[in-house]
């Protein structure tokens, strides 16, 4: 019985110095930009936008600040032409180079422009 124990201990213990030897392999991951960049839209209204990315490339993510006061943090998705953020649920951010719109859903749920011919005016201070 004492043979036992002693095998049991010594397996826990090679498996907990194994599982420590390969999280002292894992890279933390950090984020990397964030700085503001107003857009000017075409109703007169401005949105601040700050574009994110992971170390590891994994994920791009936007935080959009609109008139309201409303942040919303979109990660990255699919798009045909241009870069498109989007939470699948409130608000999509669209870019093409300097110029930017946004899409929110309606009472019906069925998404409408809503800040339309926005272009960038420069870095916020």
């Amino acid at each position: 019985m004492q043979n036992k124990r002693s095998a049991l201990l010594c397996c826990a213990i090679i498996l907990a110095g194994a599982s420590g030897c390969a999280a002292a392999h894992v890279q933390s991951l950090t984020v990397t930009g964030g700085e503001a960049i107003t857009y000017q839209c075409g109703n007169g209204e401005q949105i601040v936008a700050r574009y994110y990315s992971l170390s590891d490339k994994s994920l791009d993510f936007v935080k959009v600040h609109i008139p309201d006061g409303t942040e919303y943090t979109l990660p990255q998705v699919l798009s045909g032409s241009g870069v498109r953020y989007s939470d699948d649920r409130e608000l999509v951010w669209w870019t093409k180079g300097a110029a930017a719109f946004a899409e929110m859903r309606d009472q019906n749920g069925e998404w409408q422009t809503k800040y339309d011919n926005c272009t960038e005016t420069g870095k916020k201070q």
